[in-house]
Parts: C-alpha cells; sequence; structure tokens
C-alpha cells in the first residue's frame, strides 16, 4: 500500500511538472495591429475674388451726358488744359496734312459721310490717337463680348464742322482741325450705352473725354503737326 501510494504520488507530480513546463513554453499570441489610415486632407476651395476688376478691364464710374474727365482724374479740367491748345488749322494739301495717318482697321466701323473728296477725312488723325483709338476698340470688344463695335463719326475736319456756336469762322476753334479729336459712338448706335464708352476711352488713354450726348467725344494731348512744319 505503501509503494502505491509513493508511486501515485510521484506520477501526479510528473504531471503537474509537465503541465507547468508545457504552459510555460505555450506563447500568448499577439493580435494583429489595427491598420491605421493617415486622414486625407482635402485643400480648401480657391476662393476667386470678385470685383470691379475682374467684371471690366475699366472699373470706373460711367460718364453722364454733359460730364467730361481728364486723364488726370479731374472732372473738372477744360479741354485746352488737359490736351492743349489747337495752335493751328491743318488745310488739304499742306506740310501737317501729309504727316496725318489714315487708319482703317476693318473692326471699326467708320462713318465717312461728308461727299468726296472729303470723305476720308473721317479716317485721318494725328499719329498719337492710333494707340488710344486701338485700345478703345479692345476694350469696346471685350465689354460687350464683340456684339458691339466701335464707331468713328468724325476725326480729322477740314470743313470747319466743329465749333458751330461760333459764328465767325475765322475764330472757330476744335482740335479736330488738327486732327488731335474724334468722335466715337458704338455700332449698332445705341446711345445708352455712350456713357460707358465714354469711360472706356478714358480707360483707353485718350487725355480728356466728354460725353456729349449723342456721341463721345476725345482727344489726346500730343505735339501738334503745325508745329513740325513751322519752319
Amino acid at each position: 500500500m505503501a509503494y502505491q501510494f509513493l508511486m501515485s504520488t510521484f506520477l501526479l507530480c510528473l504531471l503537474t511538472a509537465c503541465a507547468t513546463t508545457q504552459a510555460s513554453t505555450l506563447r500568448t499570441p499577439t493580435p494583429t495591429p489595427t491598420p491605421f489610415r493617415y486622414p486625407t486632407v482635402t485643400p480648401p476651395p480657391t476662393v476667386t475674388p470678385v470685383g470691379p476688376a475682374q467684371k471690366s478691364a475699366c472699373p470706373i464710374f460711367d460718364l453722364v451726358a454733359g460730364q467730361h474727365l481728364s486723364a488726370s482724374g479731374s472732372y473738372t479740367q477744360t479741354q485746352t488744359e488737359a490736351a492743349g491748345p489747337m495752335l493751328c488749322r491743318i488745310e488739304p494739301g499742306t506740310c501737317a496734312y501729309h504727316l496725318m495717318v489714315g487708319e482703317l482697321d476693318p473692326t471699326i466701323v467708320f462713318k465717312r459721310e461728308e461727299e468726296p473728296p472729303y470723305d476720308h477725312e473721317d479716317i485721318l488723325m494725328h499719329p498719337a490717337m492710333l494707340l488710344p483709338l486701338w485700345r478703345l476698340n479692345e476694350l469696346v470688344t471685350e465689354e460687350w463680348g464683340g456684339q458691339i463695335r466701335l464707331r468713328v463719326t468724325d476725326a480729322y475736319d477740314s470743313l470747319l464742322e466743329h465749333d458751330l456756336g461760333q459764328p465767325d469762322e475765322n475764330r472757330k476753334n476744335s482740335l479736330h482741325f488738327e486732327g488731335r479729336a474724334i468722335d466715337l459712338t458704338t455700332w449698332p448706335i445705341e446711345p445708352n450705352r455712350y456713357s460707358r464708352l465714354c469711360s472706356l476711352a478714358h480707360c483707353a488713354g485718350f487725355d480728356w473725354v466728354h460725353n456729349e450726348g449723342d456721341h463721345c467725344h476725345a482727344a489726346i494731348n500730343a505735339e501738334s503737326l503745325c508745329s513740325r512744319c513751322a519752319n
């Protein structure tokens, strides 16, 4: 009996030791880490500024009928102060006459209402007139999406058709007589657009712009062609 008890105890101890050894050799399973996803950064939407400059290349107030504006931004300067005085009347065939240039841009409408041989006078002008006129043509196209065209009704004038309020022809005074002034409308003719047209003329670089109601008058400050032919 003692022998059996000892054997039972021995076997019990042996089994306990094995179980302990086996338990110590088994590894605790490591849980699979949860995948980590970096948050996607959504860039903020680009905000496009909205302002007068985006709507038009000429963000100034329109000139109402009777209002005029100089290149310096003055609403009170006279044409003589802003563009200089008339020095002479350029007569056809003279030295100064041959210094003027003819503009025939096909995108600009020229009225040319005078009878021949004077019907070409609406395209004659001082060379310094060309750059602001080209710029104005571009602004008109941009402003009205090509639906409206620029129209020239008068440029150089040898027939004294300006300054009609002066009855004495010897005292008539106009920069048109030197090719330094130009009269403008839209085509088709839409007088309600002339306020804006005059503003565009200012932005185009004319030195003095006047909304005369039925057209827009613009003038440049440039050396008179008369002075080039004085000698």
